[in-house]
């Protein structure tokens, strides 16, 4: 049991170790583990989809000595949350992604000679004993990640934009010539699909625990706003699913659809930060980049930098994906950068999701009830952890100034 998040790592036997080198290998060679240690590999708070497992390992791969590190994300074991993922294919999802797409992603780019790397490489996936996926540690790369509480400076944000904007070229492209290995991610996080209602209670939990704090606050200013936000857990489903309606019509791509900062890890040169990879792609969702890009630029850039700095970023996104896009000969329309902020305002709403929902969890502190199954819970307990998450003084500035901008563009209609 790790002291530090209270994770059961004893079920990560040499067994299992031993077949995932094996795997690696691809049987070719004579393995022998001589040493392992398995720990969890990051804190409370910090993941609500996955049980993250670092493994140390010493072994013998015919008579040579050899030390690596991998990195398990396995299907959480709250009753809760593995009912939620099982029934919403969300590891089915990302192993798609690891294993069908995001390689044909990396092909293309080598093909025009860029060598960017977008995420880290998933190198084995099994449901044996439990539903896995086995990545090298790219902290031994130098990677590592920022402080979830203080989002992106502009720096770090140009460098995502970057990756998202090749991310969206090279999903594109493959589209047009194989269309089907998109199916796994064709469906949204949000929809209408009677097997996949369970997880959008956080979603009505959310926007009811927003209205209690306004409601707390007893400021005379934001009254007006009340009425209508008490009536938001009864259409936050609804634009929600606008928001995954797929027009194919328009330009679409591969959406990460969970960019924030603890879903990236950064490597640092001297003087500035020089790299990133993304991680996580279990909402990954094939439709309007402005998925992707509402999301990003609210729950993860700096208030600051985005309310300076947010067309500068729209316009790298869209040079980088125009010329991304010439250069792999895409034969579709290549969107104009006017295009691209139809469709960010087209896909407006999911700047509620990302500040309602996601951010009041990227400000929280650490604390020993940091779960999503006590979150997601009617009991005392999750009526308290949730409001603990949204009375955070850190949040109430950004959440008024929200909160205000987003019912003058209408989202709270």
């Amino acid at each position: 049991m790790d002291s530090n998040t209270m994770l059961d790592c004893s079920w990560v036997d040499g067994d299992l170790l031993l077949s995932i080198l094996k795997a690696e290998q691809h049987g070719s060679a004579e393995i022998k583990i001589v040493d392992f240690n398995v720990e969890a590999a990051t804190k409370k708070g910090d993941n609500y989809a996955s049980e993250m497992y670092r493994a140390d390992l010493e072994y013998e791969r015919d008579g040579e000595h050899v030390k690596c590190r991998r990195i398990l994300k396995v299907i959480p074991s709250g009753e809760i949350q593995r009912m939620i993922m099982e029934k919403n294919s969300i590891f089915p999802r990302e192993i798609a992604v690891y294993r069908d797409i995001l390689p044909k992603i990396h092909s293309l780019l080598e093909s025009i000679g860029d060598s960017t790397l977008i995420s880290p490489k998933c190198i084995f996936t099994t449901d044996d004993p439990k539903t896995m996926l086995v990545f090298e540690d790219i902290k031994d790369a130098g990677f590592q990640m920022v402080d979830r509480k203080l989002g992106l400076d502009l720096e770090h944000s140009k460098l995502v934009i970057g990756k998202l904007a090749k991310l969206h070229a090279c999903s594109a492209v493959i589209y047009q010539s194989n269309p089907a290995v998109m199916d796994p991610v064709l469906e949204g996080a949000i929809s209408t699909n009677p097997e996949r209602q369970d997880f959008l209670e956080f979603y009505r939990m959310c926007s009811r625990q927003v209205a209690q704090l306004v409601k707390s606050w007893n400021d005379p200013t934001y009254n007006h706003l009340l009425e209508r936000l008490e009536n938001l857990p009864k259409t936050i489903i609804s634009r929600g699913v606008q928001v995954y309606t797929r027009d194919d019509s328009c330009f679409n791509v591969l959406n990460h659809d969970d960019v924030w900062t603890n879903n990236m890890m950064f490597k640092y040169g001297e003087k500035s930060v020089e790299d990133v990879l993304l991680f996580d792609y279990q909402l990954a969702y094939y439709g309007s980049p402005g998925v992707d890009l509402n999301y990003f630029l609210n729950a993860a850039v700096q208030e600051a930098v985005r309310e300076k700095h947010w067309l500068e970023l729209i316009r790298d996104y869209h040079s980088i994906l125009k010329s991304t896009l010439e250069e792999l000969d895409y034969s579709g329309r290549i969107p104009s950068l006017e295009d691209i902020h139809v469709e960010i305002i087209r896909k407006g709403f999911h700047r509620v999701n990302a500040v309602l929902c996601l951010l009041p969890i990227a400000f929280m502190e650490r604390t020993e009830n940091a779960e999503m199954d006590v979150f997601l819970q009617e009991s005392e307990a999750g009526q308290a952890f949730r409001k603990q998450i949204f009375s955070n003084p850190r949040l109430e500035g950004i959440l008024k100034r929200a909160l205000v901008q987003y019912n003058q563009l209408g989202y709270f209609d």
